[in-house]
């Protein structure tokens, strides 16, 4: 119980929590309309706790708009997940560590022939085992991690692109000269983010056949 609440707080701040708070800090930069949903009570402690409920719920419908696009138009780990197996595949370059991700393949899957050519439910039948394997023996505190900073990277493309949009509306169809460079900071984070995204995503498959692998062999040999 105590490990689950763990990983639900540590995903709720980085992919919630401090997600909202960065985009609140961009939106103050920007002098966004955002900025006027704090209401000054002339009491901090208030104001405090107002900022949090804003930062999470703003992080909240982040994840969920985000969580949607990728479904229907990034699917950063369904590709991921979904060829992983496969030759030539990006996730894993490496073709000695491919061959022995194939070994373990092979054997949840119940194959014998050697050149075998994955399909995708094949590849995701795999990752979703081995994922399992590690929450049931509660190994997946590193994969957790990485998810983590996956929701936040994704939820920040969204966010950042509203954030342009929004600057971009505010100032009108003659922006002056000092917009462009805050369009072309704001073009590199979604770029850099976008990349995050995809590598994280890449790097957790990576993270949860490795460590299947090393505990799968350790029970093995006890």
């Amino acid at each position: 119980m105590d490990s689950a609440l763990e990983k639900v707080g540590l995903y709720d701040f980085f992919g919630v929590f401090l997600t909202g708070m960065l985009v609140v800090a961009i939106a103050l930069f920007l002098e966004l309309p955002l900025t006027l949903l704090f209401v000054n009570t002339e009491n901090s402690i208030i104001d405090l706790i107002l900022f949090i409920l804003e930062c999470y719920f703003i992080g909240v419908v982040l994840q969920e708009i985000s969580s949607v696009i990728d479904a229907k138009f990034f699917k950063f780990q369904k590709n991921a997940r979904s060829s992983f197996l496969d030759e030539n595949n990006k996730i894993i370059r490496n073709e000695s560590e491919l061959q022995s991700f194939r070994l373990v393949a092979n054997k949840i899957l119940g194959i014998n022939e050697a050149d075998h050519n994955y399909t995708t439910s094949e590849n995701e039948y795999v990752f979703f085992y081995c994922k399992s394997f590690l929450e049931i023996e509660g190994k997946d505190d590193a994969v957790e991690r990485i998810n983590s900073l996956y929701g936040m990277s994704r939820s920040l493309i969204v966010a950042i692109t509203l954030c342009l949009l929004g600057y971009l509306f505010n100032n009108g169809p003659t922006p002056s000269a000092e917009t462009y460079p805050i369009v072309f900071a704001l073009l590199i984070l979604i770029f850099l983010f976008f990349r995050r995204a995809k590598r994280f995503s890449k790097y957790r498959v990576r993270k949860i056949l490795r460590l299947y692998l090393t505990l799968s062999e350790i029970k093995d040999k006890t």
